[in-house]
């Protein structure tokens, strides 16, 4: 086989692999800044206030009573 033809299939195989190793990256950079936007989301999400016996209280959706 000619020489340039084995080079060219050699630096073939190495782009494919380059580029599928930057999506592969790009893909988990993204899963991570939309993880990060959905925290910050549910910490801005305004408080829900409720008029109790005593008073007023802020209502904890992550409490079990």
């Amino acid at each position: 086989m000619n020489d340039m033809l084995k080079y060219l299939i050699i630096i073939t195989l190495c782009y494919y692999l380059v580029k599928g190793l930057i999506y592969l990256i790009l893909w988990q950079a993204t899963k991570k800044v939309e993880e990060k936007a959905r925290e910050s989301k549910q910490r801005a999400k305004p408080k829900k206030f409720k008029r109790g016996k005593d008073g007023w209280y802020i209502e904890d959706e992550d409490e079990d009573y």
